[in-house]
């Protein structure tokens, strides 16, 4: 499928993404500590069952299950020689069950680390790490790419420039924000404003905001992104606010019907492409395709 088709469906109606990765792996059994991408190698099966079941669900495209296959982020596993290896195969396994017509979508989340002088990366290392996770999902092959849930505005600017220097795929960039009096603010305190305006200058066509927020206050976020581009926007919100349950499982407040219920708000602030994050699943994102029909 060409990358390119991905804008024509931009443009042509409300695009919908899948939901959550790691809460479908916890179903199946992945133990809490366990890398989730090494399942790509020894649980393929596993993975194709929740791609699929995202895809019958009627998101558009899917995420490969690679959120946290950066050379960096492996290494606390012991995995990092493995980067192109599990890279790869993510792509693969998605490839494998997508239905005509529709995308698969490289995922690409944080390091974990800090860049200089809160921690002690460089951004060159940054890019190396990003560069050589795009070159296994690329090779997989994936339509484009998301970076997603990132709340330092250097290390999203640094996952671009990794990816473009592998990848003419299209590279899409979602950030997460928390809510404070002042307005929203990712936790290194990078405001709206300021992400748009990088973003932007950096040539990144599809912008947006992820995790963190439920769909109510995530649709102010987008309202606020909207202000300040005209760029296609994603919404990805939380399926409410995590809690734990007696037996230390985290669940999520909201139910399918009330995350179903900020689909509009979404829409209405100026999203473009609508999805699930933490708590969700494919009943989710079937409630949310049946919702944007009837929209």
């Amino acid at each position: 499928m060409a990358a390119a088709s991905i804008y024509d469906l931009i443009k042509s109606r409300t695009v919908l993404f899948d939901g959550a990765m790691g809460t479908e792996l916890m179903k199946r059994g992945l133990p809490q500590g366990v890398c989730p991408e090494e399942w790509n190698l020894s649980r393929p099966e596993a993975l194709k069952e929740i791609h699929r079941s995202y895809y019958e669900a009627g998101a558009d495209a899917v995420s490969t299950n690679s959120f946290g296959a950066n050379r960096i982020k492996l290494a606390s596993h012991g995995l990092e020689d493995r980067c192109h290896e599990l890279n790869l195969a993510a792509a693969r396994l998605a490839g494998e069950v997508r239905p005509a017509g529709k995308f698969v979508i490289g995922d690409i989340g944080p390091t974990g680390k800090f860049l200089k002088p809160q921690g002690e990366y460089t951004e060159a290392a940054f890019e190396e790490a990003f560069a050589a996770q795009a070159e296994g999902l690329a090779a997989g092959p994936v339509d484009f790419f998301l970076i997603e849930t990132m709340f330092d505005l250097r290390e999203a600017l640094c996952a671009v420039r990794g990816i473009r220097s592998v990848s003419a795929l299209p590279v899409f960039v979602s950030m997460t924000f928390d809510r404070t009096r002042r307005g929203f603010f990712t936790l290194m305190g990078d405001s709206v404003a300021r992400c748009v305006e990088a973003l932007e200058t950096l040539g990144v066509p599809v912008i947006g905001a992820n995790c963190t927020l439920a769909g109510s206050d995530l649709a102010d976020c987008i309202g606020a992104m909207r202000e300040m581009t005209s760029k296609p926007l994603i919404a990805q919100p939380n399926a409410g606010k995590p809690e734990l349950t007696g037996g230390d499982e985290v669940v999520y407040s909201q139910s399918v019907e009330d995350f179903v219920k900020d689909v509009p708000k979404l829409i209405d602030s100026g999203a473009n492409i609508v999805g699930g994050c933490c708590g969700t699943n494919p009943e989710y994102i079937r409630k949310a395709a049946a919702a944007l029909k009837r929209l």
